[in-house]
């Protein structure tokens, strides 16, 4: 990795100030909630109750950079003397990054804590979590991280190229395929059968298929962003 995709991905770090704020704000709430409802179990207030896992909570990052560092950081690369070659790379590895650690931290969480609290929490009798719900935690820690990364990595490619876009025709074309795929192919059985194939893939289909589904889709879906990005009006 050259030192301007290097310089380029700590800018990036550094500038999605925001999405960090809403996440941890998010989480802090979730925390507080969560030990109020703890207490309320320990004193048999509450009983069988399902909560939300504290992990889920930092998927909120991955869901927001992909949008403001588009959407706000390439003019201001641009502006300190970036490329768009170096935006194109800086970009991705930060996105790499965020899955990677993100995945890591629910993954540790689902393991270490949200068990810890259905196991000794009598009033608590479930921990919603995506690596259980996805069926992700079937086959180890270690390939449920791997699956999660899979699919947050594409998460992150496809919201960063969809806002990448929508300065351009191509943009708005892509927002009115999606309405059409939510509005029309839904309610049509055979057209929604080939929206759930697709979401069973990446979500719920073998550990192989569906981590190697997820990477080669968001490596297809970011590579738009080479003719977008040699579009962009500065």
């Amino acid at each position: 990795m050259n030192k301007s995709i290097q310089a380029i991905a700590r800018i990036n770090l550094k500038n999605i100030k925001v999405p960090h704020l809403i996440t941890w704000i998010c989480t802090g709430a979730v925390i507080a909630n969560l030990i109020v409802d703890i207490a309320l179990a320990h004193k048999d207030i509450i009983v069988n109750n399902v909560i939300i896992s504290i992990g889920l909570y930092f998927y909120l990052l991955i869901l927001l950079a992909p949008i403001f560092i588009p959407a706000r950081n390439f003019r201001r690369i641009f502006n300190l003397g970036g490329k768009r070659e170096g935006f194109f790379w800086g970009s991705l590895v930060v996105y790499v990054l965020l899955a990677a650690i993100i995945s890591l931290c629910n993954t540790v969480i689902y393991y270490a804590f949200d068990r810890l609290i259905v196991d000794n929490v009598k009033g608590i009798i479930g921990v919603i979590n995506l690596i259980e719900v996805f069926g992700w935690s079937r086959h180890g820690a270690l390939v449920a991280f791997i699956q999660q990364f899979a699919f947050l990595f594409w998460v992150a490619a496809f919201l960063h190229t969809l806002t990448a876009a929508q300065d351009k025709w191509y943009g708005w074309a892509a927002d009115l395929m999606i309405i059409i795929v939510l509005t029309v192919f839904i309610p049509i059985a055979p057209l929604r059968a080939g929206v759930a194939f697709f979401f069973y893939v990446i979500i719920f289909s073998s550990p192989f298929i569906q981590i190697a589904s997820c990477l080669l889709i968001a490596l297809a879906i970011y590579a738009l962003n080479k003719p977008i990005l040699a579009r962009k009006v500065m």
